[in-house]
C-alpha cells in the first residue's frame, strides 16, 4: 500500500507541494542559472590566454570542462533525486554552482579549473531534473512551460554576456570579476531553493506501472527514438557551444574589438531568448516538431554561411545563429517531456540525452581550438559546424515525428526486441 501510495504521489499533486505559482518561480530561477555562468567565458578567452599565457586548445578548456561534468555526472542525477527527492537534489546543485563560482574569480590558476569544475557538476544536475520538475509539476503544459524556462535561459545568458563585455572593457585585467558577475543568479536561485525545500517533504519521483507493479521500464539506452533525441541533442549542443567559445576570437581576427565582439554575443544570446519565447503558441500546437527542427537548422545554416562570407557583417549574423540556435535547444528541451508520459521516464531521457549530448559538445570546442592553432584560420571550422548541422537535420526531424520513446504500459507486447539505435520507433 505504501508503495502505490508514492507511485501515486509522484504524478499528482500533494498537499506538501508548494502552488503552481511557487513551482514555477522555482524553475525560472533555475532557468537563470543553467547558461550565465558559462555565457561570458568566449569573450573573456583572448585575456585568459593574453594573462596566463595559454594556448588556444587549453583555454578552450575552460568551456570544455563544464561540459565533460554534464556528460559524466549527469546519469547520477536521478539516482541523487531518488535519494534526497528531486526539490532538495536542485538545493545541493545550486549550492555546487555556488561554490565554482565563487572559486573560479579567485586568483591561480588551479582556483579557476577546480571553480569551473564545480560549477559544471551543479549545472549537470539542473539540467538533468528541470525537465523532470515540468513534467511533474506542469504535465499538461510541458511544451509551454519549457518553452518559457528556455527563453530564460537565453535572457540570463544575454544579460550575463552584456555585463562580462562591459566588465571587461572598463579596465584591464578585470576578467575574474567579470565570471564572477553571474553569482548574482545563483545566490538568489540558492536563497529561494533553501526556502522552498525547508520543512517541505520530498516525493520523489518513482515511477508508475499501471500493468504490473514493480516492472522495471526499459533503459532509454536501448530505444531507437531515444537515441535520435540524444544525438540531435549532440549536434545542437556541439554548435552552440563552439560558436560561444570562438566567435569572439573569430571577429577579433577581423578587427572586432574585445568589447564589440562581448556585446555580439549579447546579441546571439538575446535572439536567442526572442525566438524562444516565439516558439511557445508552437509547441502547444502539438507534439509534432518536424517543422522546427527544419526552420531552426535552416536558420542555423544562413548564420553560419554568413560569417564564412561576409565576416563584416557579424552582428546580422550573431542574430541568425542566436535565433535558429535558441528553436533548436527548446526543441531538443521539450522532446524529453513530449516523448515521455510520467516524471521519471523524462527524468531517464533527459539523462541520456545530456550525457550523450554534452560528450560530443565536449570535444567539439578541443577539437576545432586545435584544427585552428594547425590551419591558422578559422574557414575550416564554420564548414565543419554547417556539416553538423546536415547531421542536426537528419536526427531532428526523426526525433520530432510524434511518438513515445516507451511504448504505453497498458498495452503490452509480446516478447521484447532490441532495435539498432538508428531505427525509428
Amino acid at each position: 500500500m505504501r508503495a502505490a501510495q508514492n507511485d501515486h504521489q509522484a504524478v499528482t499533486p500533494t498537499r506538501g507541494r508548494p502552488r503552481t505559482g511557487l513551482a514555477l518561480a522555482g524553475i525560472i530561477l533555475i532557468a537563470f542559472n543553467l547558461r550565465s555562468s558559462t555565457a561570458g567565458i568566449g569573450t573573456v578567452l583572448p585575456n585568459v590566454v593574453a594573462d596566463l599565457h595559454w594556448s588556444a586548445t587549453l583555454a578552450s578548456g575552460l568551456v570544455v570542462l563544464p561540459l565533460l561534468c554534464y556528460a559524466v555526472l549527469s546519469p547520477l542525477a536521478p539516482a541523487l533525486a531518488d535519494a534526497v527527492g528531486p526539490d532538495r537534489a536542485v538545493l545541493l546543485g545550486l549550492a555546487v554552482l555556488t561554490a565554482g563560482i565563487g572559486l573560479r574569480s579567485l586568483p591561480g590558476g588551479v582556483w579557476i579549473w577546480a571553480g569551473t569544475a564545480l560549477l559544471g557538476a551543479g549545472i549537470a544536475v539542473l539540467n538533468v531534473i528541470t525537465p523532470a520538475l515540468v513534467k511533474r509539476d506542469f504535465p499538461t503544459r510541458t511544451g509551454g512551460v519549457t518553452a518559457a524556462y528556455s527563453a530564460i535561459q537565453g535572457g540570463a545568458a544575454a544579460m550575463a554576456s552584456i555585463a562580462v563585455a562591459l566588465i571587461i572593457g572598463s579596465g584591464d585585467g578585470l576578467w575574474r570579476q567579470a565570471l564572477a558577475s553571474s553569482c548574482v543568479f545563483a545566490v538568489t536561485a540558492l536563497a529561494f531553493w533553501a526556502f522552498r525545500t525547508t520543512g517541505t517533504p520530498q516525493v520523489p519521483a518513482a515511477p508508475r506501472h499501471p500493468t504490473g507493479a514493480g516492472r522495471p521500464k526499459p533503459s532509454p539506452w536501448h530505444r531507437g527514438l531515444a537515441w535520435h533525441i540524444a544525438l540531435f541533442m549532440s549536434m545542437q549542443a556541439t554548435v552552440f557551444y563552439v560558436l560561444i567559445t570562438w566567435l569572439p576570437s573569430i571577429e577579433q581576427q577581423h578587427g572586432v574589438t574585445a568589447v564589440q565582439a562581448g556585446l555580439h554575443q549579447s546579441y546571439l544570446q538575446a535572439a536567442s531568448l526572442v525566438a524562444t519565447g516565439l516558439s511557445i503558441p508552437l509547441l502547444r500546437r502539438g507534439s509534432d516538431l518536424r517543422m522546427m527542427v527544419a526552420v531552426s537548422t535552416t536558420i542555423m545554416a544562413a548564420g553560419i554561411a554568413g560569417i564564412l562570407a561576409a565576416p563584416a557583417l557579424t552582428t546580422l549574423w550573431a542574430i541568425l545563429v542566436g535565433t535558429g540556435g535558441g528553436l533548436t535547444l527548446v526543441t531538443a528541451l521539450s522532446l524529453f517531456g513530449l516523448r515521455t508520459r510520467e516524471a521519471s521516464e523524462t527524468g531517464a531521457l533527459s539523462a541520456m540525452g545530456q550525457t550523450v549530448g554534452y560528450a560530443f559538445a565536449a570535444a567539439g570546442p578541443v577539437l576545432l581550438g586545435a584544427l585552428h592553432d594547425a590551419t591558422g584560420g578559422w574557414d575550416a571550422i564554420l564548414i565543419v559546424l554547417l556539416g553538423l548541422l546536415a547531421a542536426q537535420t537528419f536526427f531532428g526531424l526523426r526525433a520530432a515525428k510524434p511518438g513515445f520513446v516507451w511504448p504505453d504500459p497498458a498495452q503490452p507486447t509480446p516478447g521484447t526486441v532490441r532495435k539498432s539505435c538508428f531505427s525509428t520507433d
